[in-house]
């Protein structure tokens, strides 16, 4: 322990002070004591009384000395309380510039991350405000305050972000794994999908696709074909912030979608949900409603004994509809023209097989309405 010049000089002089006095009362109590009993003495009386004399001196010594010892002991006990609060103090300023260190560090690997999620999905979208999400994903964070693992919670009483998109994942698990589909159930299908890409604030960035659902103007990168895409690129971000919160990944939406969810987000944009000012699809192919038509039609279409009709049509359309980028083939003229002389053809040999005024007939009429649309559409 150190101390500092003017405790040092404090202390040298209470030694010297403590010295002196008691130089000086026993030069005064010896002389006093000799000028009235004179020279040394063969009398065993003024021998003991000198005895009695010195053990009093070195009694009143030995009590100033301890005095002296103890009051030195105290005020090496304050010195070292003052210098152990001070310590304290130091070692605390230095583990919060360790924390916060440690949280701007934090933070900027989370953005580092995040900037590796946008270039893993070359770069297809970039997320609104990674600030904000790192809030989200760490809630109780700050320069003072720093906790590497965040437990997703979703219950009654607590709530936080990593849970409420979880359980926004397991509902769309649930929808996806159903296989008959209404209207109402289909909006709300959508609703689950831009509330997700809502909460993992992205921005999508890509050129629009025929397919795309924009959301008050803007693309959120779900593609009613290709739906499947947007649900990895969702899962694939979640379970990368899961792992970087400490936890296990997400093991939900593990299967492929099947054909019956997509095929209800397909239907439900083509009727007048298409003209709903907030929730629009992308449709720039010209035909492509009707096409999606002719493809809801020929489904249905099955002769008595349930051999299908246009079969040759149908699959056609049953592989276009497979994904985005089959979709896109389309304006491809060849493509088109392959598709309207097949299903022609096939018109014509289905009208001698359908008996007039049965259900199959009716469906046979709409679907040759239909084609002569899509012909005159695309007519030069």
């Amino acid at each position: 322990m150190a101390y500092n010049s003017k405790e040092v000089n404090t202390l040298k002089a209470c030694v010297v002070s403590v010295t002196i006095v008691l130089a000086v009362l026993g030069t005064i109590l010896f002389t006093a004591y000799g000028q009235m009993l004179g020279p040394i003495s063969h009398d065993h009386a003024a021998w003991s009384s000198f005895g009695s004399l010195l053990s009093g001196f070195f009694a009143v010594a030995s009590t100033t000395a301890t005095v002296a010892t103890l009051i030195f002991l105290v005020y090496q006990n304050n010195q070292l309380q003052r210098a152990s609060e001070h310590q304290q103090l130091v070692t605390e300023a230095q583990l919060e510039a360790m924390r916060f260190e440690q949280y701007i560090n934090h933070r900027r690997l989370f953005m580092d991350r995040l900037s590796e999620l946008q270039a893993n999905f070359e770069n297809k979208f970039i997320f609104v405000d990674g600030e904000s999400l790192y809030n989200k994903v760490f809630p109780s964070n700050g320069p003072t305050n720093l906790k590497f693992k965040t437990a997703p919670e979703c219950s009654r009483d607590s709530e936080n972000w990593l849970g409420a998109v979880g359980a926004q994942l397991s509902t769309l698990d649930e929808f996806l794994g159903q296989a008959q589909w209404e209207i109402r159930k289909t909006r709300e299908l959508i609703s689950i999908l831009i509330g997700i890409c809502g909460d993992i604030s992205i921005r999508w960035m890509a050129e629009d696709n025929d397919g795309d659902i924009l959301f008050l103007g803007k693309n959120t990168g779900i593609n009613i074909y290709s739906l499947e895409e947007f649900i990895s690129m969702t899962k694939s971000i979640y379970n990368a912030l899961l792992l970087y919160a400490g936890n296990d990944k997400f093991t939900g939406l593990s299967k492929g979608v099947m054909r019956y969810p997509q095929d209800a987000l397909i239907e439900y944009f083509i009727h007048s949900f298409e003209d709903c000012e907030a929730v629009k699809a992308v449709k720039t192919i010209p035909g492509l409603s009707l096409m999606e038509r002719l493809y809801f039609d020929l489904d249905k279409l099955r002769a008595d004994n349930f051999d299908w009709l246009l079969n040759d049509s149908y699959s056609i359309l049953l592989g276009t509809f497979r994904d985005k980028e089959s979709v896109a083939k389309l304006r491809d003229a060849a493509v088109f023209d392959e598709f309207i002389s097949c299903s022609v053809r096939e018109c014509a040999e289905a009208s001698t097989k359908v008996v007039e005024g049965s259900v199959n007939h009716s469906l046979l009429m709409r679907c040759k309405e239909n084609i002569l649309c899509l012909i005159s559409r695309n007519r030069p």
